[in-house]
């Protein structure tokens, strides 16, 4: 059997512009709602697909390794089985990387892809999200109630909005709740982010490749060394966004965005 991936459709399913948006590491793709929804009632030409990508949400494991290029393979096998013909790809944060690497595997296609505070780069592992794959580790496997995960992360100097959205990530076990996520997986997945460089595609783009970098200003993880090579190698088909926010930009200024993609989608 096939890999199920679970997806929403925000928009008409007879638009002539698809674009398939990609969450980051310990999402999933309702974290795009509004931006889709937003998205769509501005330009009736355009759907948007919210896809969980493997081992998040209601999707079933990595098929292809636990690597990006995995997942991007994994994405492009069940997108076969749909009927879902991308224009554009949007990915976050991890799945900003995911959407290089299908672009990378889709040189041959005409493709628009936007990447959201991520980076081609390579580096040694650090940031929010692998802090907080430690800071889970240190918690106990199942949790009484929602509220009990919040409360210790909140004390671990989490911030309220991160801890309440990392408990959308349990699920009901009996008389607890439990992970949904395999952190396991999850650092597999992040050692890959980390390490795999995708400047390749990037400089430059393949025929008929658009790339658009979102670069969010209060954010580091796209440095000013990679905004100045990316404009610099993109020969004219890669652009860099400056848009005012931190790295959860479509959350903090889901307008902004709305506005930017309804123009140049």
């Amino acid at each position: 059997m096939p890999m199920s991936l679970a997806s929403v459709r925000v928009g008409s399913p007879s638009a002539s512009t698809t674009v398939v948006m990609l969450h980051g590491i310990y999402g999933r793709g309702r974290n795009w709602q509004a931006v889709a929804k937003g998205l769509a009632a501005v330009r009736e030409d355009v759907t948007c697909v919210l896809v969980d990508l493997p081992w998040h949400g209601d999707s079933d494991r990595g098929a292809h390794g636990d690597t990006v290029r995995g997942v991007a393979d994994d994405l492009i096998a069940w997108l076969d089985t749909t009927d879902v013909r991308p224009d554009a790809i949007l990915g976050h944060s991890f799945g900003g990387k995911v959407a290089l690497a299908m672009a990378e595997a889709w040189r041959d296609r005409k493709l628009q892809v936007w990447i959201v505070d991520s980076t081609p780069d390579s580096r040694d592992p650090s940031g929010s999200a692998w802090d907080l794959l430690q800071a889970v580790r240190r918690l106990p496997s199942t949790f009484a109630t929602r509220e009990y995960l919040i409360s210790a992360l909140t004390t671990a100097g989490w911030a309220p909005g991160v801890a309440q959205w990392m408990a959308t990530n349990l699920t009901r076990e009996g008389d607890a709740f439990a992970w949904r996520l395999d952190f396991d997986a999850m650092e597999r997945l992040l050692l890959d982010f980390f390490a795999v460089d995708l400047w390749p595609t990037v400089g430059p783009p393949a025929p008929g490749h658009t790339l658009h970098f979102i670069k969010a200003t209060d954010s580091s993880v796209m440095s000013e060394d990679a905004v100045q090579r990316a404009e610099a190698e993109g020969a004219g088909r890669v652009h860099v966004h400056r848009l005012q926010g931190g790295h959860w930009i479509h959350a903090e200024q889901p307008e902004a965005l709305i506005t930017l993609l309804a123009k140049v989608l």
